[in-house]
């Protein structure tokens, strides 16, 4: 399991179109993603499932990716996760 922790810095907090761009990348790999913020731990493919969680600007965030793929999924998600 490789994890990836980020602060986020967006003014907007974890806004619509990054979850969606998160999501989208998660779900192109056969690893298991799941972002966890708060003790609350979801699955990072389900967009829906990332906005409840209500992420703002300044909190920190713990992306996780597990699975036969894991290293090239974490590189690739970690660049996407940089810009939060």
């Amino acid at each position: 399991m490789l994890e990836i922790p980020r602060d986020i810095t967006d003014p907007l907090g974890l806004h619509v179109q990054l979850a969606v761009l998160l999501a989208s990348e998660a779900q192109r790999w056969r690893s298991r993603v799941t972002l966890e913020h708060a003790g609350r731990v979801v699955d990072a493919s389900q967009a829906m499932d990332l906005m409840m969680l209500g992420i703002r600007s300044g909190e920190h965030v713990v992306v996780r990716v597990e699975g036969p793929d894991e290293a090239t999924a974490s590189a690739a998600l970690g660049r996407i996760v940089a810009t939060f």
